[in-house]
């Protein structure tokens, strides 16, 4: 087996590795000035979320993780309920509108990122995969369908589409396994950087209903891939096959490190666009048709984006979050407010972008002018994975185990 290497995202102005690899244009990290989060000044509050509910998970330190992308711990939406997994192998359902306990689960195995699910024939089935290599697929009841060895290990969520679970395993193989049986139907690999995000890139399949954010054109076979080293793929769930794939960005540098290129987060699907982030180097989107390029820009990213058909949010290594119109790739506003405070990924909510930080406040920036327009804080905590928009309002898991639910 090749020796491989991996990295994980640290949020700040400049990172340190080993021999002393050194981003941000910095000569050296220890004689590097210690640079400060911003501090929160007033605002003009124009809009704000209420608690519809809030609930601990049982236990509560096992919940949350430091990830942002797909092998953050955050909750799934279907068939009318919110599941949330923690650290040490438990899932727990609860009803998404009133908040109510339905079931609970303990799989005995430390689990290595959230819970995956889909729409049509996935809806009510909730996939999870463990440190171990297992594949385990739950149903609507709180019942273990199947455990699958994975013939690998796994840092990112599954998602499921078209009768198959499918899987980003470290080595950068797709694998779809069939959700009746849990037998393997298909595999699909490419090559695999020498220095890669783990648990950072994302699977994209069609949302459960109650959790659509936007009206996304994805029919029940399509399945999105971000692959490290800035490959993107649209594939056939069914059986894997490749409908597009784009090189979306090109690695560049003199080192690894710089190298770095991985797209951060799922993919978005829109009418005419697949939009997606590449870590420290562009944001863009293309043709949902053929993949090809409608725009593109450099951007030294940090976090999944967000998107809808107007409006694209990114936020880059020093949490400066800007906003892009959507169609033409053209910045429209950048906002320093909330530098170095150690920001979630951005999630799109009645005309703003909410974006949690380290302290467990949720700010509200307005998509017109990137202004703050809201502000509130948590009731445990920073959110330990990327927030899920939802037709009774915004999903939270926090880092101090609890699961809440707001809404403007």
């Amino acid at each position: 087996m090749a020796f491989m290497k991996t990295f994980h995202p640290l949020r700040s102005t400049l990172y340190c590795l080993g021999l002393g690899l050194c981003l941000a244009g910095l000569t050296a990290c220890s004689s590097s000035p210690k640079l400060k989060p911003a501090s929160l000044s007033n605002i003009d509050e124009r809009t704000t979320l209420r608690t519809v509910w809030s609930q601990p998970s049982d236990p509560a330190p096992s919940l949350g993780s430091s990830a942002s992308g797909q092998g953050a711990f955050s909750p799934a939406v279907s068939a009318g309920m919110a599941v949330v997994a923690g650290r040490s192998g438990e899932l727990q359902a609860f009803a998404l509108g009133t908040g109510q306990r339905l079931w609970s689960l303990s799989l005995n195995e430390a689990l290595a990122a959230g819970v995956g699910t889909g729409a049509a024939s996935a809806e009510g089935h909730y996939a999870v995969v463990t440190r171990a290599g297992e594949l385990v697929l739950v149903d609507a009841k709180g019942k273990v369908r199947w455990r699958q060895p994975m013939g690998g290990v796994s840092f990112e969520r599954p998602a499921i589409s078209s009768g198959v679970v499918a899987v980003r395993l470290a080595d950068n193989r797709l694998v779809g396994f069939d959700q009746e049986t849990g037998n393997r139907r298909w595999l699909l690999q490419r090559t695999l950087p020498s220095l890669v995000l783990h648990g950072e890139s994302g699977l994209r399949v069609a949302s459960s209903p109650a959790a659509a954010a936007i009206n996304e054109p994805l029919g029940p076979t399509d399945l999105l891939a971000g692959l490290p080293a800035g490959r993107l793929l649209w594939l056939n769930a069914s059986n894997g096959a490749v409908r597009w794939e784009s090189q979306v960005v090109v690695p560049r540098g003199s080192n690894e490190v710089e190298r770095i290129s991985d797209l951060l987060g799922a993919p978005i699907v829109l009418s005419d666009a697949v939009c997606f982030g590449a870590y420290q180097n562009a944001v863009g989107c293309r043709q949902s048709a053929n993949g090809r390029s409608l725009w593109q820009k450099s951007f030294a990213l940090a976090l999944p984006i967000a998107a809808n058909e107007d409006w694209l949010i990114a936020v880059d290594t020093s949490d400066r979050v800007s906003g892009f119109n959507r169609r033409t790739g053209e910045r429209a506003w950048t906002n320093n407010a909330l530098f170095l405070r150690q920001l979630s990924a951005p999630v799109l909510l009645a005309g703003a972008a909410w974006l949690g930080d380290s302290e467990g406040y949720l700010h509200a920036m307005d998509l017109q002018t990137g202004a703050l327009v809201g502000r509130l804080r948590l009731e445990a905590g920073r959110p330990s994975g990327p927030m899920v928009t939802t037709t009774e309002g915004l999903l939270v898991q926090t880092q101090a185990g609890r699961v809440s639910l707001l809404r403007p």
